[in-house]
């Protein structure tokens, strides 16, 4: 058994600290969130029914325990908007790449947690409409709608804030 949870923990790890820190904008906080995360699933492996993939139940996992963070500490809760996730930042790429990057964990920290969630999910971790569906507990039809919304959403807070196209 012990097998299977280190398994479980490097395989989704990286992707998990990933989706986390894009939220928090704080690497210390989506480290304890991603531990945090993997407790609990350990702790819950026993009642996984089967009826998503260990992917999306783990991130349905961490969506909730981010929103628990988020709302216990919403008044001391404060992006970083200059950090930049290893993750979407190329280190070979010029220093216009990474001012753009800056600017697109700028948009994200301004958009709501579901925006951003579903952004993240789809554009970053490369999910598909059914696992986001899963993890957000709706329709495909309204995550496909959601990301529609949350990407004229970025869109228009980009141009507006940095005169893109």
């Amino acid at each position: 058994m012990a097998d299977l949870f280190s398994e479980l923990y490097e395989t989704y790890k990286k992707q998990i600290y990933s989706y986390l820190l894009r939220n928090t904008g704080h690497p210390h906080i989506a480290e304890e969130l991603t531990h945090d995360t993997f407790i609990k699933a350990f702790k819950s492996l026993k009642n996984f029914r089967g009826e998503s993939t260990l992917k999306t139940w783990l991130f349905t996992i961490a969506r909730n325990t981010y929103i628990s963070y988020y709302k216990k500490n919403s008044t001391r809760y404060e992006m970083n908007n200059d950090l930049i996730d290893e993750q979407w930042a190329d280190t070979t790429d010029d220093y216009k790449t990474m001012e753009e990057q800056a600017s697109i964990s700028s948009i994200l920290s301004r958009l709501s947690e579901k925006d951003r969630t579903l952004l993240l999910l789809r554009d970053q971790q490369g999910m598909s409409y059914k696992e986001i569906a899963d993890i957000t507990s709706e329709t495909e039809g309204a995550v496909k709608v959601g990301i529609y919304r949350a990407r004229k959403k970025f869109k228009e807070k980009y141009n507006k804030e940095f005169g893109g196209v």
